[in-house]
């Protein structure tokens, strides 16, 4: 399928007359990714964090090989969690050495062919599995260099989910640190040179922002004031987050700048030969995509108006509340133009369900049959992170938006590792 020039692709929320043409193109459900968006949110990262630290981009997010890719070019690195995620990264022409890799439960052939291929940030996460890597580099007759990934004392107030500060999967208990590191330096094919920590995501003040970075700077600077390691990086982790509802803010990444810099400028001062690291992906793509869906009918139950569409929940798990507490709405507009009254409606895909509703009561331009929607904020967890198998359902498509031309990057029957586009 051949790319569509176009043009005025620099603002996030691009014309209307574009989204309807590449409906038209491509079809719907259709994920659409604007890459100059992405662009400027990695510039924008940048400028915020210390000149020093090294950016990671969280495959999870968006695992599209092209996204991926493009990111990449711009000398952000690859943080990823699983085999395929791997393969993805590695397609996108990602090397080893510029890759993160994390979970709390990765098999023995993931740790050998991590081990084989010299990924230089393989962070371990409990002391099984460092003894694990320590079999797997001693039949190499090798060393291999691990972090650990830790769970702090301390929890940090304002994020959306905590990963660290509780009870938790993730990671190794900070107070559980000196026996790990012990039983560590007594294996011969092991060596420890990294801090790992994660504490939690979708962070919209500057000050749990720093927080974070606080928490994490103080732990290693424990480790290293108190000779129990020679770290040689130490990731602060990030949860960046974005605005997706009504009353939310964005985060001021002037005042997280303001914030966190003299605690990256302290520690750097004592300890500059070990390397910091950040990473993000909500905040990189989030705003860059839109998720297109048709609507195929209206009908009036018991006093509440539906817009039946082609896409659900399916294919955006998150816009019908997956993974949070309170169902709340995603931004929805509908592209349509001239239509002065206004309605609340339920929008719901095409599965068999109740639940599948990726918007309650929202207010809308009447509908009709055939009528675009637009879910924003699409393009972190989308695809990703649905049930895409439920009800056996094509896969959407998904195009980027780069160098004033429309890409095709997943096709409706991609559903591993899609090819890698030229954008």
């Amino acid at each position: 399928m051949k790319g569509v020039m176009i043009v005025g692709i620099s603002e996030q929320v691009l014309p209307i007359d574009l989204y309807q043409r590449l409906g038209e193109q491509y079809g719907t459900p259709l994920y659409v990714y604007d890459m100059a968006v992405i662009e400027q949110r990695v510039a924008d990262l940048r400028q915020c964090l210390h000149p020093n630290v090294r950016l990671f981009y969280s495959m999870k997010a968006n695992p599209n090989p092209s996204v991926v890719r493009a990111i990449y070019r711009h000398g952000v690195y690859s943080e990823i969690c699983s085999p395929l995620e791997l393969e993805i990264a590695l397609s996108a022409g990602i090397v080893p050495a510029h890759i993160l890799y994390l979970g709390p439960g990765k098999s023995a052939a993931e740790l050998e062919r991590l081990v084989a291929l010299g990924v230089r940030y393989l962070i371990v996460e409990s002391i099984q599995e460092i003894a694990l890597v320590q079999k797997i580099a001693g039949k190499r007759g090798m060393v291999a260099e691990v972090g650990l990934r830790i769970n702090p004392r301390e929890t940090v107030r304002g994020a959306r989910l905590k990963m660290g500060g509780a009870a938790r999967q993730f990671g190794i208990d900070e107070d559980q640190l000196p026996e790990v590191l012990a039983a560590a330096r007594a294996m011969s094919c092991v060596r420890v040179v990294g801090l790992h920590g994660y504490l939690g995501t979708r962070i919209l003040q500057a000050d749990t922002i720093a927080a974070n970075v606080r928490c994490m700077l103080e732990a290693a600077d424990r480790l290293l004031a108190g000779g129990l390691s020679e770290l040689r990086y130490v990731g602060v982790g990030g949860g960046f987050g974005i605005p997706y509802h009504s009353g939310e803010s964005r985060l001021d990444l002037e005042a997280v700048a303001l914030r966190t810099r003299p605690l990256f400028d302290s520690f750097l001062r004592r300890y500059p030969d070990v390397e910091v690291l950040a990473e993000s992906g909500r905040f990189l793509v989030a705003e860059a995509g839109s998720y297109l869906v048709r609507v195929r009918y209206t009908k009036r139950s018991q006093g509440v108006e539906f817009a039946i569409a082609d896409g659900g929940v399916h294919q955006f798990a998150a816009a019908g509340g997956a993974g949070s507490l309170v169902k709340r709405n995603y931004p929805i507009e509908a592209l349509v133009c001239g239509r002065g009254e206004q309605r609340m409606y339920h929008i719901s895909g095409p599965l068999c369900s109740p639940d599948d509703l990726i918007g309650r009561g929202v207010e809308l331009p009447v509908l009709q049959p055939g009528d675009l929607l637009a879910v924003r904020q699409a393009g972190a967890y989308g695809l990703t992170f649905s049930p895409v198998l439920f009800l056996s359902h094509p896969l959407p498509r998904e195009v980027m938006l780069a160098n004033g031309q429309a890409v095709l990057v997943r096709d409706i029957d991609e559903y591993g590792l899609p090819a890698v586009r030229e954008l």
